[in-house]
């Protein structure tokens, strides 16, 4: 093997830990936002949670108001009947009583059910508090977990792309500029070896005078089809592959 591709192969190698980093903390950014979420949500859940136990006690208090005028009307409602002599009256008084208490029944049940429902609403606070509370906690250890491995990818990175340099220094003009260009569109293999009579990056098949001056040539090769740099070893198999 060329000594240049053995340079190439170090720079690429260099090249993928840094995308691989790179891409390591843009994933660390989605975590960020996933331990972020998780505590928002509990934090809107036990907010929900409080506002319903404020709407709960308005509408118990609300009842309660409504029974106690109820039981109001009762009070006026028998001193009237005290103080008639008219039988119709009477009678329409104990018919306007006996419909205050149906009211009064009937609000109390509604603030039994209220009551119910304000000590689920507790058992749910309660909970949500809880939940809060650990996704507090959990937040503050992962937001600091990512941090530091994100500090150290930075420094691997950093690292890395000193060593790269120091590589790429190694490497004529011409060749670099030729796989950098590839390295700019994406490109993960970019030095390559051949199978089979095959490029290694577009597994397109090469010319066979191509793979023949792969054996003896001193300078660098590169695909026709993708421009790949293209090397040769003892163990490659460069025989065609039979159709």
């Amino acid at each position: 093997m060329l000594e240049i591709i053995e340079t190439l192969l170090v720079l690429q190698n260099r090249d993928r830990t840094i995308v691989q980093g790179r891409a390591e903390i843009v994933g660390l950014g989605i975590e960020r936002v996933s331990v972020n979420e998780r505590s928002a949500n509990a934090e809107a859940a036990q907010a929900d949670a409080e506002q319903a136990a404020k709407e709960l006690e308005v509408k118990k208090n609300a009842l309660e108001m409504e029974a106690a005028g109820e039981q109001t009307k009762i009070i006026t409602y028998s001193k009237q009947q005290l103080e008639t002599k008219d039988n119709t009256q009477y009678r329409a008084l104990v018919k306007q009583i006996d419909n205050c208490k149906k009211n009064i029944s009937n609000f109390e049940t509604d603030e039994l059910m209220v009551l119910e429902e304000m000590d689920v609403n507790a058992e749910t606070q309660k909970q949500t508090k809880a939940d809060l509370d650990a996704a507090n906690h959990d937040m503050a250890t992962a937001l600091s977990e990512i941090d530091e491995r994100e500090t150290n990818l930075q420094k691997q990175i950093g690292e890395t792309e000193t060593l790269r340099a120091e590589t790429a220094a190694q490497i004529d003009e011409d060749t670099l500029s030729r796989y950098d260009r590839l390295l700019k569109k994406g490109r993960s293999n970019i030095v390559v070896g051949v199978e089979h009579g095959a490029c290694g990056g577009c597994h397109m098949k090469l010319p066979t005078a191509e793979v023949a001056n792969l054996k003896s040539s001193q300078e660098v090769n590169y695909c026709p089809n993708c421009t790949c740099v293209i090397y040769y070893t003892r163990d490659m198999n460069l025989a065609a592959e039979e159709a």
